[in-house]
């Protein structure tokens, strides 16, 4: 699968990739770091990625790849170390090649590869250089008044220091003049986002601000936010795009989240000093977007490093609408959320600063739907007939688009007395929005697997696996089986890939991550079929397939029937009917037609 640096800097030839898989093990890289014991071709171990006292993590030998049936991780040695050690996916690649001691190649797509390389390296070394002299400043009367600023927002020397913050001097050139000294030039601080141009002049880019340096989770500079000291816009300043930094793409503080192990959860807030502020208290895994709404790409970052977010924006009602963007976002990208809810138009950095860590620790969580409908009453008075009914419609909304049953039928005992209509009232129009498609735009139909495990799938997608998992190990013909036996997405592409000579290990590599998962639990699923089983199981897997494809066009042929006026056609549809009935028999009995 393309990655978004990767086509930045040009995309590495697969033939290269298929050398690399050729020399790197995954049983071997996965021992650096897990206890592995061998049982058969497989590698078991405790999960380096949650907590667990039985082993629960496998890694395949055969089909180079990882899969815990625990936390649902899984995927290629790849994936492995970009988990592992928090890296994207260049820097993954990179570590595996020098392991494997094959050197990169040049980007097929630039061939000025190294001259951007180079451009590169030069823009995190100036980048690297101006943090240390806005550190610097921060303790000469340069800085004072941005120290004086600091301070007064609660922060010591020592929280200072560890998060290197410092001063941009109001002046035109200061910082201009000193990588100058350094031997940088000014066409280069200007792409890295340093300095500005006007007439053929160069100037700081950030002037009379309290500077905090963007650090990515590789620890390089990658660019810098600033605060106004006084009146001015904007109150803050980042850097532009540059070709080390995009906005969309990181966080504030990854480089510490990075550290820590572990983590349940990860707390977004919106500012720097919400940041700061809070890990200044004692509170960890606390990120920032970059001066931008949260973005998909974000979301995926988040996901990387903990099982769970816990968005914590302003209480105000700009906060508020944020909220509920970064929800959506989040449940877009299967990424569980819940939703801190700062009370009285506080921020963050407030409530930390006035209640302590333990003040904010027992603020609580709350879950999306309960968050959605609380911001569904804003501006409607529950006193009033039509609003109760306006505000009843929104929640039933809100409530359809959750998956659990349970869950919905908890929170209609309290919507009921809100509104003063019954539950069965309340249940009749989630199920008329569920009947009519509302709140689900996308319209699809086909099975999507999300986190699942085995055992909750419907049958025929288990068949599905199993079938994919016996033509990866080499236990089934692929060319065997009809082209349109899958419904699911994911495996009809996998077995598509098989089929066409794909190996298991260049097969994962050809997935985003999300996919990875689900395919890496299909390639281990089975593991006790072997080749004298394997023609039983194909039959029984086709078979199952079979029962539920007759189940669905009885299903819709019924519904035909119920809905034909034309006594004909009714005549015709239930012929049908019966035809189909008997061969769901035959198959349900394993008999020949």
């Amino acid at each position: 699968v393309k990655r978004e640096e990767d086509e930045k800097m040009g995309r590495i030839p697969d033939a290269w990739f298929d050398e690399l898989r050729s020399r790197v093990n995954i049983v071997d890289v996965v021992s650096d770091y897990v206890v592995l014991k061998q049982k058969g071709r497989r590698f078991w171990g405790l999960c380096p990625f949650h907590g667990e006292k039985t082993a629960s993590f496998s890694v395949d030998s055969e089909t180079q790849s990882f899969y815990c049936f625990g936390c649902h991780k899984g995927g290629s040695v790849i994936t492995f170390v970009m988990e592992i050690e928090r890296m994207e996916f260049l820097d993954a690649v990179n570590l595996l090649s020098e392991r494997a001691h094959l050197p990169l190649p040049e980007r097929t797509q630039e061939p000025d590869a190294d001259q951007s390389r180079a451009l590169r390296e030069r823009l995190y070394a100036a980048n690297v250089e101006a943090a240390r002299y806005y550190h610097a400043m921060l303790w000469r009367s340069e800085g004072a008044q941005a120290l004086a600023y600091l301070h007064g927002r609660g922060l010591d020397d020592v929280g200072i220091r560890r998060f290197g913050l410092g001063a941009a001097p109001d002046g035109w050139d200061h910082l201009v003049r000193y990588l100058k000294s350094l031997g940088y030039r000014e066409e280069e601080m200007k792409k890295a986002g340093l300095a500005g141009e006007k007439d053929g002049r160069y100037y700081d880019m950030f002037r009379n601000r309290a500077i905090f340096p963007i650090v990515n989770a590789q620890g390089k500079v990658l660019g810098f936010g600033g605060r106004i000291l006084g009146d001015g816009n904007p109150k803050y300043l980042n850097t532009s795009d540059t070709p080390i930094f995009n906005k969309r793409l990181g966080l504030y503080a990854i480089n510490m989240v990075k550290k820590e192990r572990s983590l349940k959860r990860l707390i977004l807030v919106e500012g720097y000093m919400d940041v700061v502020s809070l890990r200044n208290h004692g509170v960890s895994g606390v990120v920032a977007t970059l001066g931008t709404a949260l973005t998909e790409e974000q979301a995926r970052l988040i996901k990387r490093y903990a099982p769970e977010v816990h968005v914590c924006y302003d209480g105000d009602g700009a906060g508020q609408k944020a909220i509920l963007r970064a929800l959506d976002i989040f449940e877009a990208a299967d990424m569980p959320a819940r939703v801190i809810d700062i009370p009285d138009d506080m921020d963050p950095d407030d409530y930390v600063k006035k209640f302590g860590a333990e003040g904010f620790e027992a603020l609580g969580t709350v879950p999306p739907a309960e968050y959605r409908m609380r911001r569904a009453a804003d501006g409607l008075n529950l006193e009033n007939q039509e609003d109760r009914m306006k505000y009843a419609i929104a929640c039933c909304s809100i409530l359809k688009r959750l998956k659990n049953p349970v869950e919905v039928a908890s929170y209609l005992p309290k919507l009921s007395v809100q509104t003063g209509f019954s539950q069965q009232v309340l249940s009749e129009q989630i199920g008329t929005l569920a009947a009519s498609g509302a709140g689900d735009p996308s319209g699809e139909t086909r099975p999507r697997l999300g986190r699942k495990r085995r055992e909750e799938l419907p049958e025929h997608v288990k068949a599905e696996m199993t079938l994919v998992y016996l033509a990866a190990n080499g236990l089934l013909d692929a060319n065997l089986i009809p082209e349109n036996t899958f419904e699911t997405p994911l495996y009809a592409r996998m077995f598509s890939l098989l089929r066409a000579g794909e190996r298991p290990d260049a097969l994962l590599s050809r997935l985003t991550e999300d996919e990875q998962a689900d395919a890496a639990e299909a390639l281990q699923t089975d593991r006790r079929l072997d080749r004298e089983h394997a023609p039983e199981a194909v039959e029984d897997c086709l078979n199952r397939i079979r029962r539920h494809k007759l189940n669905e066009k009885i299903r819709e042929t019924r519904g035909a029937y119920e809905r034909e006026s034309d006594n004909a056609r009714k005549t015709e549809l239930l012929v049908l009917l019966q035809k189909l009935t008997n061969e769901l028999n035959q198959a349900k009995t394993g008999r020949k037609e």
